[in-house]
């Protein structure tokens, strides 16, 4: 009789285990449906990398590169670039959002603006933040996303007003939320944030530069404190306490013991940089400048070592001019994308 209730039980739990394992991969294909992200392969982690030192291969062919894209000509024109953007439609938007993704603006004396080379009269002023409160849905998340970033719109908003245009517009009430540094554009119940970047007379890689820090550098020190030869070369140490993160509207803070391991290079234009290396993803890698006491996710470089739902690699090198290079493989196709740091702290690529 005992026997025959064990196997009763057994098979009881083994029909359960059986609904629980059918429910996960439900709610995995629910969550890809609706994310449209695949779902991640399982490999093993390489823990070589963490172990080996950077070869002087690796140190010529940064150099090398480097070497190459200091000797370029650049024409570099400033440009507003979509940062953020507050999505309050019912359905999903992803043309409309990708509309203003692909944007080109120009702004002229505060009196001309241009979206995609379509000319719109505007003038500037400033409106009383009550309209704003009642009619504008998106106005919480600006006031709070601006007010991290020293702007205050709670009393007074900056505005262009429309005063003339045959074109579509992509305005709410006519006007445009503008601060200077940062425009709002509307369409479809989207309202993108467009932050305006310096490229031009920011400087360019220097020839004279030297290898400062790489992604191998990181590896190693993870394994043993500031044992890299750059690390002890320039002083690039752990950074232990807490940094306040911001992400969109909200601020965390965040340190080593939190999933993230950062280290601290030396500052570039008064702006620290530091590393952090997420230990809750893939071999994920984040660069950031630090500036407005804080860290910011919209003003960084992200680095995929690895990553579980594709073969891409990722590594990054660092120049003391400020030069940042982050090489691709897929395959047997390799590609360079080149960053540099600008007057105000943010990050561009160069082009």
């Amino acid at each position: 009789m005992a026997s025959s209730i064990d196997k009763s039980q057994d098979m009881k739990r083994n029909i359960v285990l059986i609904i629980i394992s059918v429910l996960f991969f439900v709610g995995c294909s629910e969550a890809q449906r609706k994310t449209e992200r695949p779902m991640p392969k399982v490999r093993k982690r390489a823990a070589a990398p963490l172990v080996q030192p950077v070869s002087n291969k690796a140190v010529a062919d940064w150099n090398a590169i480097h070497r190459t894209y200091a000797a370029k000509k650049y024409q570099l024109k400033d440009s507003w670039e979509l940062v953020s953007y507050y999505d309050y439609s019912v359905t999903g938007n992803e043309n409309s959002l990708e509309e203003l993704q692909n944007m080109k603006i120009q702004i002229l004396g505060d009196s001309i603006l241009y979206l995609n080379g379509k000319k719109i009269k505007v003038c500037r002023t400033d409106r009383d933040s009550f309209m704003y409160e009642r009619d504008a849905l998106y106005y919480a998340y600006m006031k709070d996303y601006f007010a991290l970033r020293g702007i205050n719109v709670s009393k007074s908003v900056p505005v262009l007003i429309v005063e003339s245009s045959a074109n579509e517009i992509y305005s709410d009430m006519l006007e445009y939320i503008y601060t200077g540094d940062y425009l709002v554009l509307y369409h479809n119940n989207i309202a993108g944030i467009f932050k305006y970047v310096r490229r031009s007379g920011q400087g360019l890689p220097s020839l004279d530069a030297k290898l400062e820090y790489t992604q191998a550098d990181l590896y190693q020190d993870l394994k043993k404190e500031m044992s890299s030869k750059r690390a002890r070369e320039y002083n690039i140490r752990p950074y232990k306490r807490k940094l306040r993160a911001c992400m969109g509207k909200s601020i965390s803070h965040i340190n080593g013991i939190g999933g993230f391991y950062f280290v601290k290079l030396p500052n570039y234009k008064s702006f620290p940089i530091f590393v952090a290396y997420n230990c809750n993803e893939d071999d994920e890698f984040l660069i950031y400048t630090y500036k407005n006491g804080m860290i910011d996710e919209e003003n960084s470089i992200n680095v995929l070592a690895f990553s579980s739902y594709n073969d891409i690699k990722e590594d990054f090198a660092i120049f003391t001019d400020g030069t940042i290079y982050v090489r691709t493989v897929e395959g047997k196709k390799t590609s360079i994308d080149v960053y540099r740091i600008n007057d105000d702290g943010d990050f561009y690529r160069l082009e």
